[in-house]
């Protein structure tokens, strides 16, 4: 009976040293996987010529990709893709990763890029979300959100009709943006009375939701939660400080009254907020149907931001403006034949 109590208290020993040992191996494998998972997104976006045959093993066989333009489906595809865009039309393409986030198995970054589109240069913002396999370092998901306008704005015969786009645009809803067009007729502006603030979650994800489904019956809400130091960047308009927030939004939502965005996934970590979402409604009467993402830094372990970015492409919105619309689906035809191996043109 002895010998068996003895031999019990020498497994339990025996077991307890073990089970530590296991938990920490466990987590430095966690460790490593992290560790890795940043460097292979990291890598992915900042893919030059000399770096493609050695990445592509990092996406799965049944990889999807997309980006404002382009849908890629399967390695093979995804292949070629990067072979006609980084080889071919942009050899010199350069992309440095600014922000990033690693939630669970997504990695998303923003970034800027830049380089040429055969041989016309131009510079980005952008950002990309990333969707790795349970346990692995390999990516099955990727999208890039930024605005074709972009490319559009240095490329000769597009040019003009961008800039045309964007001064029509900041006229209608940027403050601090001396318009050169004639003055629209007056149009009477809904004018909202501060309401007493809602009760809220002190969640900082409740907050971010917030400020990317923001619409015409609640942006009033949103303007407590902006630092005095805030600042708004889209493709089209920069915004600083809370109370040029406010009069952007009036002016937006007296123009986009029925403008609504649904989120799809969204991750909070270190204080940023980011959301993809679907975005529609009408502006100034032109109906258009956008995806896109967005991020929201707070100050650390509050509910105020002090910055916020939306990235989508206005050439979406341009779609369904009559005389602009050609202009897109013109760009999109030339930028699918340089890059999209299943694009045949029209």
């Amino acid at each position: 009976m002895k010998k068996s109590i003895k031999l019990l208290a020498i497994l339990v020993g025996i077991i307890a040293f073990l089970i530590p040992q296991a938990c920490s191996d466990v987590d430095k494998k966690d460790g490593e996987l992290e560790q890795e998972r940043l460097e292979v997104g990291r890598a992915l976006l900042e893919m030059q010529a000399s770096d493609v045959a050695e990445l592509i093993p990092y996406y799965t066989d049944d990889v999807e990709y997309h980006d404002p333009i382009v849908d890629i489906n399967g390695i093979q595809d995804m292949t070629a893709f990067l072979n006609q865009l980084i080889l071919g039309a942009s050899p010199n393409l350069s992309t440095i990763v600014e922000d990033e986030t690693l939630m669970d198995n997504t990695y998303t970054a923003t970034w800027i890029m830049s380089g040429t589109f055969n041989g016309v240069p131009y510079q980005a913002k952008g950002i990309s979300i990333f969707k790795f396999m349970p346990n692995s370092s390999q990516v099955y998901y990727q999208r890039d959100y930024y605005t074709e306008g972009d490319i559009m704005a240095t490329t000769p015969g597009l040019d003009e009709a961008i800039m045309g786009f964007r001064t029509f645009y900041r006229c209608a809803v940027d403050p601090t943006f001396e318009c050169p067009l004639p003055p629209p007729d007056e149009v009477s502006m809904v004018k909202s009375q501060m309401s007493s603030q809602d009760q809220i979650s002190s969640d900082q994800l409740v907050v971010g939701r917030q400020l990317v489904e923001i619409h015409a019956g609640n942006w009033v809400n949103v303007l407590p939660f902006l630092e005095a130091d805030y600042e708004y960047h889209d493709p089209i308009v920069d915004i600083y400080g809370p109370d040029t927030m406010a009069m952007f939004l009036g002016r937006l939502f007296a123009g986009s009254s029925e403008l609504y965005t649904v989120i799809d996934e969204e991750t909070i970590g270190d204080d940023i907020y980011m959301a993809t979402w679907t975005m529609s409604g009408e502006f100034n009467g032109a109906a258009f149907n956008a995806p896109g993402m967005s991020i929201v830094k707070f100050v650390e372990g509050t509910t105020q931001t002090y910055y916020s970015r939306d990235y989508y492409t206005e050439g979406d919105v341009m779609l369904g403006v009559p005389g602009l619309s050609e202009v897109v689906t013109g760009f999109r035809d030339y930028y699918r034949s340089a890059v999209d191996p299943n694009y045949v043109s029209p």
